[in-house]
């Protein structure tokens, strides 16, 4: 599959995703927006793509350097690989809001406005450690300039979406801004918002790692068919 038809097909059935999910909560209210609606298994399973193509980079990366993987910056993509596929089971077995639940618990904290936003929070350092990754291996990324900006628009995304997870999380912090009618009627609105620009920070890192994907498999047979021509 070409780049161009890759961006159409993923933003394609990104849009549909999205469009569905509000049509069907404006024609009888089930919201597929929330944990276990079809959003969220849509979700996982770009989570798990990017799991696979992070693993595919990885292995032919490895098979360019002919080296040790563990002495080479190449070993990001495993790093990377491995942090998408904890995505995913994150998103299934809703582990962070679970290790809110765990934290109150274990440290015997009453819950207020400011503890209940703590997997809030845990999304948010999910989001800076895979910045702090790829910028301690840049030098690894730095010839696929193509995903750079890929890779700016989904953070950037992932970024909205955990300001917008904080100001839904309840509704004291919209409350400081609007009237109690209006909360009752923007906060799902917003909840559907965060939902869906998580999804499409998921389509630009799909994208970034296809883009990339592909540079390294053309590296890989150029190299393939300098062997066989010189044997």
């Amino acid at each position: 599959m070409t780049f161009r038809i890759a961006i159409f097909f993923v933003f394609f059935w990104n849009f549909i995703a999205v469009i569905t999910a509000v049509a069907i909560f404006e024609y009888n209210g089930d919201n597929h927006f929330k944990e276990n609606g079809f959003v969220t298994i849509f979700s996982i399973i770009q989570l798990l793509a990017i799991f696979f193509l992070a693993y595919k980079i990885f292995t032919i990366r490895g098979f360019e350097r002919n080296l040790s993987i563990m002495k080479h910056s190449s070993i990001v993509w495993l790093i990377i690989s491995t942090g998408f596929l904890y995505l995913a089971a994150d998103e299934y077995f809703m582990i962070h809001e679970n290790l809110d639940f765990f934290i109150h618990r274990i440290f015997n904290i009453r819950e207020t406005g400011l503890t209940d936003r703590i997997d809030d929070a845990i999304v948010g350092i999910y989001g800076l450690i895979g910045v702090g990754v790829l910028f301690h291996f840049r030098s690894e990324l730095r010839p696929y300039k193509e995903a750079h900006s890929f890779f700016i628009y989904g953070f950037s995304l992932l970024l909205f979406t955990v300001i917008l997870d904080g100001l839904t999380n309840r509704e004291d912090m919209l409350q400081l801004f609007f009237d109690q009618s209006y909360v009752s009627m923007l906060k799902p609105w917003l909840s559907h918002l965060e939902e869906s620009l998580k999804i499409f920070a998921e389509a630009f890192f799909i994208l970034a790692f296809y883009s990339i994907y592909l540079s390294v498999r053309q590296t890989k047979q150029t190299a393939n068919t300098s062997v066989q021509s010189t044997t």
